[in-house]
């Protein structure tokens, strides 16, 4: 009998959802606000027949009475009280879900998930941060530092949107170009002989110690340091520290190693280190990269605005 009973109301409910619309919320949200059907329809510039047929519609598909009827004007039953309150919760629910979803397809509004490698004090990455912000202000932004591979398996599960990384973009990851090649320096700690230098070669540096970090893009910028140092036929020595980037610049800073920087670190103060450019011109790629499937409206307008900085830098994008 009580699953009869379970059947019935199920049945009722999906009548009732399928034959009220939100025009019919609206109508009734208005009538109890206004305590009048005539002020109902004058506030909502339709006619009092139609409020009070809507009303009576809702009426007869719950099978209770919302009102009771005055000439003095319209009082929620209890039922009606218990009804109004539901439905308001519920209308302002969906005009808030409309608005987010309309908001979120232009771009006003939503979430950017962006993952980076490098550093926001200096260069084309943070102008590109600055004015997308400037232009999108109603759009969260949210920024994660890891290592690449994490990165990237973050990207392709969309817990990031678009990362921003040291190197060339790589096909497997998704769709990519080169934002910059940036200048490479060298970070070394203003007590050092090498801080008086206009320029270094990679020869000049054979008996540093280089610092890394465990972190972030430390594995990349071993990798570069790595190569550097097999085509002049020796070894680097290199100590990888578990600490962030600004903590492997301290330490340059307390003279216990030096380091290699991207144009991108330059906006940035470190005490006693000095940065150094590499002869030769030198640079280290940066590149942006995002999965084509994401249709995030947000992130094809960061990409948009990337494209341009690319194209800037003199790049194709």
């Amino acid at each position: 009998m009580i699953r009869n009973w379970s059947f019935k109301l199920k049945d009722r409910l999906n009548n009732f959802v399928q034959k009220v619309d939100a025009r019919d919320l609206e109508i009734l949200l208005a009538v109890a606000e206004a305590c009048s059907f005539r002020k109902a329809a004058q506030k909502l510039h339709i006619g009092q027949s139609a409020v009070s047929r809507r009303v009576q519609k809702l009426e007869d598909l719950l099978g209770v009475s919302l009102f009771e009827r005055r000439s003095t004007g319209a009082r929620l039953t209890y039922a009606g009280s218990e009804f109004v309150a539901c439905s308001s919760a519920i209308f302002e629910n969906l005009k808030a879900a409309v608005a987010q979803a309309q908001t979120a397809g232009i771009a006003t509004g939503g979430k950017l998930k962006i993952g980076s490698m490098a550093s926001f004090s200096n260069g084309p990455q943070r102008e590109l941060i600055k004015t997308f912000v400037q232009r999108h202000p109603g759009v969260d932004l949210y920024f994660v530092e890891c290592e690449r591979q994490h990165m990237m398996t973050m990207l392709g599960h969309r817990t990031l949107d678009v990362v921003l990384s040291v190197g060339e973009p790589l096909p497997e990851n998704g769709n990519g170009f080169v934002l910059v090649r940036a200048p490479v320096y060298v970070a070394v700690a203003s007590s050092e002989p090498w801080a008086d230098a206009e320029r270094l070669r990679w020869s000049d540096l054979t008996d540093a110690l280089f610092l890394v970090s465990a972190r972030e893009s430390g594995p990349d910028i071993h990798d570069y340091i790595v190569r550097q140092s097999t085509e002049l036929g020796r070894t680097a020595s290199i100590a990888r520290h578990q600490v962030s980037r600004d903590g492997i610049m301290n330490l340059v800073g307390l003279g216990l190693g030096v380091t290699v920087v991207g144009d991108h670190a330059a906006g940035a103060r470190y005490p006693d280190v000095q940065l150094v450019p590499i002869a030769d011109n030198e640079d280290i790629p940066f590149s942006i990269c995002w999965r084509p499937e994401n249709d995030n409206p947000a992130l094809r307008r960061f990409i948009s605005l990337a494209r341009i900085e690319a194209r800037k830098n003199g790049l194709p994008a």
